[in-house]
């Protein structure tokens, strides 16, 4: 049987809806993307009064990455010095709030094929994974799961695990009939 449009989204976005990780990121490929785009189009109007926005980014390969996030998990990241360092180092206007970075963020999502290293921050991974990550050039990692992990292996894990036991109740809720927006904690 095949995955219905909100069980797509609940599945790569269920730990950012609930308000454990600032933004999520996943590819789709829809079968009619005009359909797709309004179907986020209404769900990002509803889920903005909850803390909760959505960015449509179209890539090169005919599909769309789509960008979910919390404004003020985003800001709270963006209030501290050592991001702030890093990602002004990389062009980010810091200084200018959450849009403006987030802004930048999908003007590099969108001219540059590959990923620019410091999305984690932005769907919430911890500094010094990106860090590791980028001088290691992806190497040596203590261990992989959402992301790859150079620090906290144990932090890290309990974390993964909390995300995995989000996603699966979300999923359950779905289908027990609650929707998206009663899925989602208003932050």
């Amino acid at each position: 049987m095949k995955d219905t449009f909100e069980e797509i989204f609940v599945h790569h976005t269920s730990a950012t809806l609930k308000g454990y990780k600032a933004g999520s990121l996943f590819s789709h490929r829809p079968s009619c993307v005009v359909m797709f785009r309004e179907k986020l189009r209404t769900l990002d109007q509803a889920l903005h009064k909850k803390g909760v926005q959505i960015h449509m980014i179209d890539r090169n390969s005919g599909s769309m990455l789509i960008f979910v996030y919390r404004p003020k998990l985003i800001e709270a990241m963006l209030s501290q010095p050592e991001l702030q360092c890093f990602l002004c180092e990389l062009g980010y206007p810091v200084n200018k709030g959450y849009e403006a970075n987030v802004e930048h963020l999908l003007k590099k999502l969108t001219e540059y094929d590959d990923f620019p290293h410091e999305i984690g921050l932005f769907l919430g991974y911890p500094l010094d994974d990106v860090l590791g990550f980028i001088t290691n050039k992806g190497k040596n990692f203590a261990f992989s799961g959402l992301w790859k992990v150079y620090s906290q292996p144990d932090i890290a894990k309990e974390r993964f695990e909390l995300f995995q036991r989000c996603r699966e109740h979300c999923l359950e809720c779905l289908r027990e009939g609650q929707s998206v927006l009663q899925i989602v904690h208003a932050a």
